[in-house]
């Protein structure tokens, strides 16, 4: 099995692209500027909710899935998410078929939100990284399914097209966070919503 593991550097937000075990972490802010956000991984609160979930076109974010513990109220950001970009290797069938599967994971223990900040655009924001990272996700599983597995170094090959992707998903994320102003610019927040849509 091939399986990597990598992280971002901090921007506006923190940000990351992680293969197999982390995620991507990103801030919405309460109407302040300034200030980035470091995501805090606390304990989970004992219940029957998954600790993580896929994407599911079916299934937006709800309050309930930001269950880590919330930066102090001095901190100006208002929520973060966790999603990641996994991908591994594994043989399937009579003829031991090598394949690729990529899936894109929420966090629920490591995205958090302030009580005070549970409001319907922040969440917005929110679910637009989430669908971001399902964007990136489609476009590294259709890279993936054209793997040639003949390759003489196979963790290289795999890792040259994870690196590709990987540009253009922590760009695009930057790209959002920074048009919208963590979700606090209205007409660039609403901009952003649309062109997900189509993408998806």
């Amino acid at each position: 099995m091939v399986c990597a593991v990598r992280s971002g550097g901090v921007y506006a937000m923190f940000l990351g692209f992680f293969i197999c075990a982390q995620g991507f972490v990103a801030s919405a802010k309460d109407g302040k500027e300034g200030g980035a956000a470091v995501a805090s991984a606390g304990p989970v609160a004992i219940n029957r909710a998954p600790a993580e979930f896929q994407w599911d076109a079916n299934r937006k974010l709800s309050w309930d899935d930001f269950r880590g513990d919330a930066m102090p109220e001095t901190e100006r950001s208002a929520a973060a998410t966790h999603c990641g970009i996994g991908f591994k290797t594994k043989t399937e069938g009579p003829d031991k078929k090598q394949k690729v599967v990529v899936y894109n994971t929420f966090y629920t223990s490591k995205s958090w939100v302030r009580p005070d900040a549970k409001k319907p655009s922040i969440l917005e924001h929110e679910q637009g990284h989430f669908d971001l990272c399902e964007i990136y996700t489609r476009k590294l599983r259709a890279r993936m399914e054209q793997f040639d597995f003949s390759a003489a170094d196979i963790r290289t090959a795999l890792m040259g097209i994870y690196d590709e992707i990987s540009r253009e998903y922590e760009s695009r994320q930057q790209a959002y966070e920074q048009e919208t102003v963590h979700g606090t610019n209205v007409p660039a927040q609403k901009h952003w919503r649309e062109m997900i849509a189509m993408e998806l």
